[in-house]
């Protein structure tokens, strides 16, 4: 499968969207995510790994809970999609936000436009 097909298949499932859209907004665990999509734990966590893997998704932060259990948190990457068909050809443009640095990520919280970029 090429690269521009796996991103529109990925877009258009519905409980990757779910994923990206809550991610876009905060960092999320895969047990909030499950809880706030309503999505089987397992089925979040096999999403997740797509997601991941194709850079759609990254792993932001490990907490250990009280428990000993690690929880990593995960953010969308993307910051804009084009999907394109023009004489046959299909393509996929990606604008990417900048996950790894912290300072930005806080800002994004906090600033007045933090609610931007849902799916």
């Amino acid at each position: 499968m090429k690269k521009e097909e796996m991103f529109v298949e990925l877009l258009g499932n519905k409980y990757s969207r779910g994923i990206l859209s809550l991610t876009s907004t905060m960092e999320c665990s895969a047990l909030q995510l499950c809880r706030e999509l309503g999505i089987p734990l397992a089925t979040v966590y096999r999403k997740l790994k797509l997601l991941e893997e194709s850079g759609l998704v990254k792993h932001v932060k490990t907490i250990i809970n009280l428990s000993g259990n690690e929880e990593k948190y995960y953010r969308c990457a993307i910051h804009e999609v084009k999907v394109s068909f023009h004489k046959g050809m299909l393509s996929v443009n990606l604008n990417m936000e900048n996950c790894n640095d912290k300072i930005v990520r806080l800002w994004k919280r906090l600033g007045p436009n933090r609610c931007q970029g849902s799916l």
